[in-house]
């Protein structure tokens, strides 16, 4: 009944709202991209049963590539389908892994475009990174006879109250759950919490720990650095993944360069598409904003700070820095991925909103590898701190390093798992 109530809801939404959805489609290329994809159209058929994993964006896909690579060594009898939600995770997706894999676009969750999905990609299971729960395509797949898993699985502080207020709606959804993968504990008892069935919930395992970052090192700072016009010895300042809001962390960094000489910054907006509040948030610094995409041979000045406008090179990246912030939060966004930074055994700053990450931030505040600051005086300070002693900031990377790789191991143990439900056992 709740499925069937949700789909009449869902049409009559849609049949509502159709006059802004055209709208909103023939005013952005991005948003029609996969069209008929997402209505269940066009999509390819293997000959085979297969396992479909759905990442629905960039840093998704990113943290499915191991996963995916080990089940495709692990598993080789079923065909690989990837699926996202957005075209930045679907250029990524194909960038990685389409090789192993077949990359199309997640149907809308109305019930013909999951039908027409499902009956096409004929999944003995469907994997789903994150907390996605997209009730008529995992209905189907289980009407169809294949399994769900989730795999790390996170249930936000926000998103906890809304899911918790209809749990009466979600708890036959998580029932044709097989199983559940949990980012951390606190997330296990979420879900718990939210219906899911606690015999159905594994031990807890974050694939963001085994993205597999090189070992650090002079040759590959410099060459990092090199595709981002800075010399060898500049001392690095990286602000990643810092949002429209945080301007405070870019008065910070100016702060910090006024105080170490021949200091450079680096900023990695979390989106890309709009940049001119970076430009406005430097005007009286004497400094220029370049995106890195526009960059030439020449843009070496020390009066340029690059903008990383690309997708999918930000892991990579932070190993050109020799401090880093990790941006989301300083607002109340929920924070971004440390474990990037503290993977290339960069010292990370966070501010005091990483909800989203906070079982991450303790570990590497525990290891010594990170630090907590609440204002750009106190980023200011964690930036001059790092940078003017080379030695503590050593220590502080191989920390942060450190505790990344001893807590690896979730993606072997999750690609175990998913491979033992798709041979239905």
């Amino acid at each position: 009944m709740i499925h069937l109530l949700y789909s009449i809801a869902g049409y009559v939404g849609a049949a509502a709202m159709s006059p802004a959805i055209l709208a909103w489609l023939a005013g952005s290329p991005k948003q029609r991209a996969g069209f008929f994809q997402k209505l269940g159209l066009g999509l390819p058929r293997p000959d085979a049963r297969t396992i479909w994993f759905h990442a629905v964006s960039v840093g998704e896909a990113l943290a499915a590539v191991e996963l995916v690579k080990a089940v495709a060594a692990a598993a080789p009898e079923f065909p690989l389908v990837v699926t996202t939600t957005t075209p930045t995770g679907q250029k990524v997706a194909r960038e990685k892994l389409s090789a192993l894999a077949t990359v199309c676009y997640f149907p809308y969750d109305l019930w013909n475009s999951a039908h027409g999905a499902v009956r096409a990609l004929n999944p003995a299971l469907l994997v789903l990174v994150d907390t996605e729960l997209w009730p008529n395509v995992i209905h189907e797949v289980v009407r169809k006879g294949g399994r769900v898993a989730m795999v790390n699985a996170r249930v936000s502080d926000r998103s906890f109250p809304r899911y918790r207020a209809l749990s009466w709606f979600w708890r036959p959804v998580l029932d044709d759950v097989a199983v559940f993968i949990p980012q951390s504990r606190v997330d296990g008892e979420r879900l718990v919490a939210l219906g899911a069935d606690p015999a159905r919930v594994d031990p807890p395992g974050a694939l963001k720990f085994d993205r597999a970052a090189p070992e650090p090192s002079a040759e590959r700072k410099q060459s990092l650095r090199a595709s981002l016009g800075i010399g060898p010895d500049a001392p690095v300042i990286f602000l990643g993944s810092i949002h429209d809001g945080e301007q405070e962390a870019i008065r910070a960094a100016l702060m910090a360069r006024d105080k170490i000489q021949g200091a450079r910054i680096v900023i990695a907006p979390r989106r890309v598409e709009d940049t001119g509040w970076i430009e406005r948030a430097l005007e009286g610094s004497g400094l220029r904003a370049l995106r890195k995409t526009r960059m030439t041979g020449a843009d070496t000045g020390a009066d340029i700070v690059p903008v990383v406008d690309t997708f999918g090179e930000l892991f990579d990246l932070y190993g050109a820095a020799d401090a880093a912030f990790v941006g989301g939060s300083l607002i109340a966004h929920g924070g971004q991925n440390p474990l990037e930074p503290a993977a290339n055994g960069v010292p990370c700053l966070c501010g005091p909103h990483m909800n989203n990450f906070r079982d991450a931030v303790e570990l590497l505040t525990r290891a010594g590898g990170a630090q907590t600051v609440h204002s750009a005086e106190e980023l200011a300070a964690g930036f001059i701190r790092i940078l003017a002693d080379g030695r503590a900031r050593a220590a502080m990377g191989a920390a942060a390093r450190q505790a990344v790789l001893d807590n690896r191991g979730a993606t072997a143990r999750a690609a175990e798992r998913i491979v033992r439900l798709a041979r239905g056992r």
